[in-house]
């Protein structure tokens, strides 16, 4: 993986110390080498900045900014291009010749040929920036599923500047860092950012499946250049038999995840013990020579360790297994993570996954993981609970009128199970239409608390949700609920977390589920494939059947936990009453300091759980302090 900087703009956006600043504040994505190339016309000045991990031809000039002959056209990219040696052989019987066996000179050379639409032909994860001179036109690239970041803001005089994170885009100082109330009330909600905003006002994300084109006269344009199709999407087709719909799932599993296991260094991969990890390992042990390297965490808490899973799939598959127990100390993790997620962002299953990282790099360079599983084939307790809302919505009125009195006599818990927070959640989710009842079932902090908190005139998180059924047509409620993830959930909370604590630590993550003739594929089957009664990842589960240890096969779904709730009257207690002092809070100006207390002093009575709510306000106030120095919102 690598970091990139740029600006492009009618004078220069940016003189060339800070954009060397921009660049080096990515260092921990590039740590093997850093380049900077600057360079003006008539009509425009651009700027392109480079950090550089070696993943491909580490032997030969593979350096960034990297051009064509004679300079014209300059890219920098971040990512990897699965299917660049086809691309090249094609390239090379059209005379094309090549310097270096990276995938970077193989996307210069299909530029020259395809310009924009070079884009689909692509296999892979990517983000890349590309200045034609002859044509006055910059091009930034997202990949279709968003696994490689792209932010980008726009200067006050109409130019552009973007790069692979927040606070690359800070260090130009050009742009409005105040906090967009919008933004901040849907991030407590999910306890992260959907995009195309960010907590920034000046900061937006280049969307997935998106290009960006900068001229000097039209200055920024969007396009969208592919998109998901659902089998309820559009006219009747006739789908494929359930068996055989597995087997072509498995069959497509196997090519995507031998596509990613091109590298000329060490590589390994996350292990679980679930289904999604344990499939990727199968499909990698079949393709390789020798043994996987896999990585496994696991805790002392009984209720958060997956280890034993975790050691029946290595040994079915002779892997490598390396296991680490590790202690959450947040003295080591608080101070990395807030530099990492240079944007406010809560989703603690990012703090055992930056011990992962950390395992995993002392190791290997690459890393494979079984993310996106979930989202192709309905694994996520959400989607069972739609299933659950349908039938629920159709009991009688009087009776569902009683079962909230009854709900609300639960006794409260603080452990990793949390049945009375789920049963709580559930109850006042499935009384709603599936767009609202979806997100309702992911609200970690309901829509009146968070209006009491801060007063501003916003609008529903829940709006978003509702726009991606709106769009989509879609003629099976469950397609509309797996696509408003793939818009949502995946590109602003799962592959946020993938990058940035993997990048902290110098190591590249790949994500086979997530090749796109993949996900095309799981979007073109019936729902009903998907989640059959309450069998979630039906079609799955049926291609791995003859492969996978049944004990893996058999076990719920269990996410990436730590014990937050305990951790906030614990350890972090005394951060979290500085950070969230009244005094503090009215510094900041956002939010009512007694209605935070309120929280605070609920939690740790024991009253209410509510970790999730103030581990994004503590993450927030850790972010306004690190990446705007306490400032007022």
């Amino acid at each position: 993986m690598c970091g990139l900087v740029g600006y492009a703009g009618r004078t220069p956006v940016v003189s060339a110390e800070r954009l060397a600043a921009m660049r080096d504040t990515l260092s921990h994505r590039g740590p093997d080498d850093a380049g900077l190339w600057i360079g003006t016309s008539a009509a425009a000045a651009i700027g392109l900045g480079h950090r550089r991990l070696s993943i491909l031809d580490t032997r030969t000039v593979g350096r960034q900014p990297m051009a064509l002959p004679g300079g014209r056209v300059q890219i920098i990219f971040n990512g990897e291009i699965y299917n660049f040696l086809t691309l090249r052989a094609e390239l090379e019987a059209q005379g094309h010749r090549f310097e270096t066996r990276t995938d970077t000179e193989v996307l210069l050379h299909l530029y020259q040929v395809h310009g924009a639409a070079m884009v689909d032909r692509l296999i892979g994860m990517f983000a890349f920036a590309i200045w034609d001179a002859d044509a006055q036109r910059l091009l930034v690239v997202r990949d279709r599923l968003g696994i490689k970041p792209v932010f980008y803001g726009v200067t006050a005089d109409g130019g552009v500047v973007f790069g692979s994170e927040v606070k690359a885009l800070l260090a130009a100082g050009v742009l409005d860092d105040g906090i967009d109330l919008q933004a901040m009330h849907d991030y407590l909600g999910l306890t992260y950012s959907p995009g195309p905003r960010t907590l920034l006002r000046g900061i937006k994300k280049l969307p997935p499946a998106h290009t960006l084109t900068w001229t000097p006269t039209g200055g920024v344009t969007l396009r969208r250049y592919w998109r998901q199709r659902f089998h309820s999407q559009g006219p009747a087709r006739r789908a494929p038999r359930f068996e055989e719909a597995a087997e072509q799932t498995l069959d497509r599993l196997q090519t995507a995840v031998k596509r990613r296991l091109i590298a000329d260094v060490p590589l390994g991969m996350f292990l679980s013990g679930g289904i999604d990890s344990s499939a990727v390992l199968w499909a990698m042990a079949q393709a390789s020579s020798g043994p996987v390297k896999a990585f496994t965490i696991g805790f002392e808490e009984a209720g958060y360790d997956e280890r034993q899973y975790a050691a029946i799939a290595a040994q079915a598959f002779g892997a490598e297994h390396h296991v680490e127990v590790v202690r959450p100390d947040p003295d080591t993790f608080m101070g990395p993570l807030t530099e990492a997620m240079d944007e406010p962002f809560a989703d603690s299953s990012a703090i055992p996954l930056w011990y992962l990282s950390r395992l995993a790099r002392r190791h290997v360079t690459v890393s494979l993981g079984g993310d996106g599983g979930d989202e192709l084939y309905a694994g996520y307790r959400t989607h069972f609970a739609w299933r659950l809302g349908a039938w629920y919505r159709q009991v009688p009125s009087a009776l569902r009128a009683r079962v909230p009195q009854l709900v609300g006599r639960l006794p409260v818990s603080h452990g990793k199970v949390s049945f009375d927070l789920k049963a709580r959640q559930f109850v006042h989710a499935a009384e709603h239409p599936a767009p609202v009842a979806h997100y309702r079932f992911k609200e970690f902090f309901s829509d009146p608390a968070r209006r009491a908190l801060h007063g501003a005139q916003v609008e529903d998180t829940a709006r978003l949700f509702e726009e991606v059924f709106e769009r989509g047509r879609f003629r099976h409620e469950l397609d509309g609920v797996l696509a408003s993830d793939f818009a949502i959930y995946l590109p602003d909370d799962i592959l946020v977390k993938v990058d940035r604590m993997s990048m902290a630590h110098g190591l590249e993550a790949r994500v086979p589920f997530l090749d796109h003739e993949l996900v095309q594929h799981a979007a073109d089957l019936p729902a009903h494939y998907k989640l059959r009664g309450l069998t979630t990842k039906a079609v799955l589960r049926k291609a791995l059947a003859p492969h996978l240890p049944a004990p893996l096969l058999g076990r719920r779904k269990a996410g990436f936990n730590v014990p937050m709730a305990a951790w906030l009257s614990g350890p972090l207690n005394p951060l979290l009453r500085d950070l969230l002092s009244a005094e503090q809070l009215k510094r900041t100006g956002l939010w009512e300091p007694a209605e935070v207390q309120r929280l605070i002093q609920e939690h740790e009575q024991k009253v209410a759980d509510h970790s999730r709510p103030l581990w994004a306000l503590l993450c927030f106030a850790l972010f306004n302090q690190r990446w705007r120095g306490g400032r007022a919102a």
